[in-house]
């Protein structure tokens, strides 16, 4: 019954909308840019103080990426090319500030206070020229392809509310600069309640995500040089309402077409939009079809199912869209998951471009180009 469910879903998402004849890949990676796990040594820290960061694979694994992180990605990137002569690109969505952990202490955690990126990079060890060779190596070589994701990858004032709170595991969290996730008191509800950046309990806190989306707007336009035109809410939790902040700064399409809209029950109602719908602003939206996620489970054959999701895709003509967190690419805690990671990617690469030949990479923005010719 499960293998039949799946089968029906990887159908599913694939028939209603636009289509194309051209077997485009695109590759979508969220959560570039934020903090997550700072340290093998913090991470060992916490486990031994009971707190089952093991149990969680983001926690395990993701750490702001370093610069060894970036090189070894573009290295296996750059050795591929498709039918046009063009590399990979992993559309990058990125946050562009993180907690200003320092100044937040200091103000009791009465106050909140972010930083851009630039500052978290020189933070942290192996990572102070992370920025500069994502910018010539990444963008100039159309490796790593940046677009917008949220300013930071929390909810300010679920965040907030979860570190003043007697919760010790986000106490600790606190302490060692560690973005949770996973409170003790909350642990058998969503663990990813403040991951989601912006979602929100009423309509009354919509007016302060959106400034929090205009700022961060700004931001990711003085960092890369240039603006996002796409965009992909944390953890897909977002309302309408910040459609009009978006469009205003040049987001014109939507990477999530399954939509979590927060209702004041605490609950979210899921949207499922066809391939190349708009609304009513003209921006418009695609959906992620294919998966590869094998920091997630290491044991599973990722290469064969993302294979098998592609072919379903290029079955009902539509492009192959793969979803694969930046978790994935990271080595700073267990080098290990990004040595497995680039060994499978380079397989899936090797083998798509052998069973398909005709195939495009493409970013994420040159997607909703082709698709609305714009």
């Amino acid at each position: 019954m499960f293998r039949i469910n799946k089968f029906i879903r990887r159908n599913l998402v694939n028939i209603p909308g636009w289509r194309t004849k051209r077997k485009i890949v695109v590759f979508e990676s969220d959560d570039w840019g934020s903090v997550r796990m700072p340290s093998r040594e913090t991470y060992e820290l916490l486990l031994k103080k009971d707190i089952p960061v093991n149990k969680h694979y983001f926690l395990k694994n993701d750490c702001i990426e370093s610069e060894e992180d970036l090189t070894t990605l573009f290295e296996v990137l750059s050795a591929f090319k498709d039918s046009n002569g063009n590399h990979p690109v992993v559309t990058a969505n990125t946050v562009v500030a993180n907690p200003d952990f320092r100044k937040i202490n200091c103000s009791g955690k009465k106050e909140y206070y972010y930083e851009p990126i630039e500052e978290t990079y020189r933070k942290y060890p192996k990572h102070m020229h992370s920025l500069e060779i994502w910018k010539n190596e990444g963008i100039t070589n159309r490796l790593l392809w940046p677009q917008f994701h949220g300013r930071e990858h929390i909810n300010v004032k679920r965040w907030m509310k979860a570190i003043n709170s007697s919760d010790v595991w986000e106490i600790e969290g606190f302490d060692n600069q560690v973005l949770l996730g996973i409170g003790k008191v909350n642990r058998n509800h969503n663990s990813d309640s403040y991951m989601a950046a912006f979602t929100y309990s009423s309509p009354a806190e919509w007016e302060h995500l959106n400034n929090i989306a205009q700022e961060g707007l700004a931001m990711f336009e003085k960092i890369f040089g240039f603006s996002s035109r796409s965009f992909i809410a944390p953890c897909s939790v977002w309302g309408n309402h910040l459609d009009t902040v978006l469009i205003n700064n040049g987001i014109i399409f939507h990477q999530g077409g399954r939509q979590l809209i927060p209702e004041q029950s605490g609950t979210s109602k899921t949207i499922n939009r066809f391939w190349g719908q708009s609304n009513n602003l003209g921006q418009i939206y695609w959906r992620r079809n294919a998966t590869f996620e094998p920091s997630r489970n290491p044991g599973f054959d990722w290469v064969d199912s993302c294979l098998a999701e592609m072919q379903v895709a290029f079955n009902w003509s539509k492009p192959a869209v793969i979803n694969s967190h930046r978790v994935n690419y990271i080595g700073s805690i267990f080098p290990e998951n990004r040595t497995n990671t680039l060994g499978l990617l380079k397989k899936l690469l090797f083998t798509m471009i052998k069973k398909w030949p005709d195939i495009e990479f493409m970013s994420s923005d040159s997607l909703g180009e082709t698709i609305t010719n714009r």
